[in-house]
């Protein structure tokens, strides 16, 4: 059985706890990359292997949020900038979705589109 992660707000309501499954986060992370034409998830491996490399990995620890991404960017843009852009609208979008705080989002550009 697959063990599922969940982030847990600390001010609990009176009822109990607000527990939210990693998932969420994912599916925020891949909203924004609909939403950009010159980047997109890297998907050059054309499937999924156990053990390799997800398109978006999301995890929790101590109750804090680690995103990393493998994207691939269009050629011409600039890299740097784009990377830094995506990782404040991943921020910002978590943020604004869920009022979690992300610990931290590594951007890791696995591919140059033509």
């Amino acid at each position: 059985m697959a063990n599922i992660e969940y982030y847990t707000y600390k001010e609990s309501p009176i009822n109990g706890d607000i527990m939210m499954s990693v998932q969420v986060f994912d599916i925020i992370v891949k909203q924004v990359f609909e939403e950009d034409p010159d980047v997109s998830l890297d998907k050059t491996k054309g499937f999924s292997i156990s053990g390799t490399k997800n398109l978006v990995s999301c995890r929790i620890d101590h109750n804090e949020v680690y995103i990393t991404v493998h994207i691939s960017v269009k050629y011409g843009t600039n890299v740097s900038e784009k990377t830094k852009e995506i990782q404040r609208k991943i921020a910002s979008s978590i943020k604004n979705y869920t009022n979690v705080s992300v610990k931290t989002i590594d951007i890791v550009v696995v591919n140059i589109e033509f």
